[in-house]
C-alpha cells in the first residue's frame, strides 16, 4: 500500500463516519427523549456512549486483529483530548446563547472525568502489564458513573411531566441506530487498518498516528453531536457529552477491550513511549476546569484559547515524528 492510498483510505472513512454520525446523532437524540431523559443525562449516555463507539472500535481492532494495544491507548488519549479542546471551543462559537453549563455537569460528568484521567496516568507509569484485575477495575468505575447518571434520571421522572412522545417511531429510530453503527464499525476498521500502515510507510510510531490522525476522524460523531445540541442552546446536552464520551473511552474503551484479549491471550505488555501525551491531557483538563471553575460559562476567548491549544498539541506531536 502506497502513502496516498492509505491517506485515500483515511479520508473517505473519515467522510463516511462524519455523515453516518450526523444521522446517528438524530437518532440519539430521539431514542433519549422518548425516555424523557434530562438534557445532561442523555448527553452523558446515548450521545456519549454512542458517539465513542469508533474509539472503542479501534481500541478493539488493535488489540485482535493487529496486536498493538498501545494504538488504541494512543488513540483514546488524542480522542480525548479533542474532545475536550476542540469540541467546546467549536460549541462556544456556534452556541445562539451564553455557553453557561450547569453545576450538575461539572460536579458529576467533570469530576467522573478527572478520575478516570488520573486513572489511565497512575495505570501507564506504574504497571507495565495490564490484566484481569485492571480490566475489571476500569470497567468497574464505569458502572458507578452509570449509577450516579441513573439517579439522577430517576430524580428528572419524578419530578418532571413526561414528554409528547408520540411522534417519535422507537423501532424505527433503533433500526437506524444499529444500521449505522454497523457501517461506522465498518469504516472504523478501515481507517485503523489504513492508519496503521501509513505509520509503516512514514517510519513513525503507530501512537502518534493515533494520537492525531485517527483520534481527530473517531471524534467527528462526538463534534457532530455537541455542536448539533449548541447550535440549539441545549448547553448541558453538549458538554456532558464531551465528558461523558471521554469517560467512556478511557474506562470502557480501553477496558472492555482489555477484558476479551486478557480472556483469550493473558495479560497484556504495556509499552507507551509518550507519555507526555497522557500528561498534555491532565493539562488541558485542569485548563478546562478552570475556565468553567468561577462561574461554569465558557467565553469565546476562552474558546480560541482552547483551539490554540489542542494546535500547539498537534504541532508537537508532530514534531516527535520529524524530529
Amino acid at each position: 500500500m502506497s502513502v496516498i492510498i492509505a491517506l485515500g483510505i483515511i479520508l473517505l472513512s473519515s467522510i463516511v463516519i462524519y455523515f453516518a454520525g450526523e444521522r446517528f446523532a438524530e437518532s440519539s437524540s430521539k431514542v433519549g427523549d422518548y425516555f424523557n431523559l434530562p438534557r445532561d443525562v442523555k448527553g452523558a449516555t446515548f450521545d456519549a456512549v454512542s458517539s465513542s463507539l469508533p474509539e472503542l472500535l479501534v481500541a478493539l481492532y488493535s488489540v485482535v486483529f493487529f496486536k498493538q494495544f498501545e494504538v488504541g491507548i494512543g488513540t483514546i488519549a488524542g480522542s480525548a483530548l479533542f474532545n475536550l479542546l476542540v469540541i467546546p471551543g467549536l460549541c462556544v462559537l456556534v452556541a445562539p446563547v451564553a455557553f453557561k453549563v450547569s453545576k450538575k455537569v461539572i460536579s458529576r460528568d467533570a469530576l467522573f472525568y478527572m478520575i478516570a484521567v488520573f486513572t489511565l496516568i497512575v495505570l501507564l507509569l506504574y504497571f507495565q502489564t495490564w490484566g484481569l484485575v485492571i480490566a475489571l477495575f476500569l470497567l468497574f468505575l464505569y458502572l458507578v458513573y452509570l449509577g450516579e447518571i441513573i439517579g439522577h434520571a430517576r430524580a428528572h421522572r419524578k419530578n418532571n411531566k413526561p414528554k409528547e412522545t408520540e411522534e417519535i417511531n422507537l423501532k424505527k429510530e433503533f433500526s437506524i441506530f444499529f444500521l449505522l453503527l454497523i457501517v461506522i464499525g465498518a469504516f472504523t476498521f478501515f481507517l485503523t487498518d489504513s492508519a496503521i500502515d501509513l505509520s509503516n510507510l512514514l517510519g513513525i510510531s503507530p501512537i502518534i498516528i493515533a494520537f492525531t490522525i485517527i483520534a481527530a476522524a473517531t471524534s467527528i460523531p462526538d463534534t457532530v453531536i455537541s455542536v448539533t445540541n449548541a447550535k440549539k442552546g441545549n448547553i448541558d446536552d453538549a458538554t456532558s457529552n464531551v465528558f461523558g464520551s471521554n469517560i467512556f473511552d478511557i474506562l470502557v474503551g480501553i477496558g472492555l477491550p482489555l477484558l476479551i484479549y486478557v480472556c483469550y491471550k493473558g495479560a497484556v505488555l504495556i509499552e507507551f513511549a509518550n507519555l507526555e501525551i497522557i500528561l498534555g491531557l491532565l493539562g488541558a483538563t485542569i485548563l478546562v476546569l478552570y475556565f468553567f471553575a468561577e462561574d461554569h460559562v465558557l467565553t469565546k476567548k476562552n474558546a480560541v484559547v482552547l483551539l490554540l491549544m489542542y494546535l500547539a498539541f498537534v504541532l508537537y506531536t508532530v514534531s516527535l515524528a520529524i524530529f
